[in-house]
């Protein structure tokens, strides 16, 4: 069951412009993640509500790719992180970048896999690389926090 950690009345992106972000959106679960289906909806949600600020365009690729991590990355809680777990999305307008965070219980990292094309399953955290500007994990007092951030546009081509 979804437990909103903060989240306005009206469902609004929060603006907080002491410090940097434009838009937030965070939710906490007490006894596991949502499904990777309604993480992938929260995110959806969350960027129409950015996109109808007008101040800040989102390709609609950017979304698609915004909505693959937190779906990738909702399924490894899921399987290897049952209990307490949270996701925070923010846009930096200013830097030009979606945020993505998705923290859980378990102090054991990500281990990532070499690329098998045989193997079925286990590719979430290459995807999430793949398609990712940048991507951390960082220690939290109880468990880990992994970030992924996606760029508003694309860089440009290098000459």
């Amino acid at each position: 069951m979804a437990v909103p950690l903060r989240q306005k009345a009206s469902d609004e992106p929060e603006r907080n412009r002491n410090t940097g972000v434009a838009l937030r959106w965070h939710a906490h679960w007490n006894s596991g993640a949502i499904s990777a289906a309604e993480a992938r909806a929260a995110v959806g949600s969350f960027l129409d509500r950015v996109r109808a600020t007008g101040h800040i365009i989102v390709p609609p690729r950017v979304a698609q790719d915004a909505q693959l991590v937190v779906s990738e990355l909702i399924t490894n809680v899921i399987r290897h992180a049952p209990g307490a777990c949270g996701m925070g999305l923010e846009v930096w307008p200013d830097a030009g970048l979606v945020q993505i965070s998705v923290w859980d219980t378990s102090p054991r990292p990500p281990r990532p896999r070499p690329p098998d094309g045989r193997r079925v399953g286990g590719h979430g955290l290459e995807i999430v690389r793949a398609v990712s500007h940048a991507l951390t994990v960082t220690d939290r007092a109880h468990g880990k926090q992994i970030t992924a951030q996606l760029l508003l546009s694309p860089a440009p081509p290098a000459e």
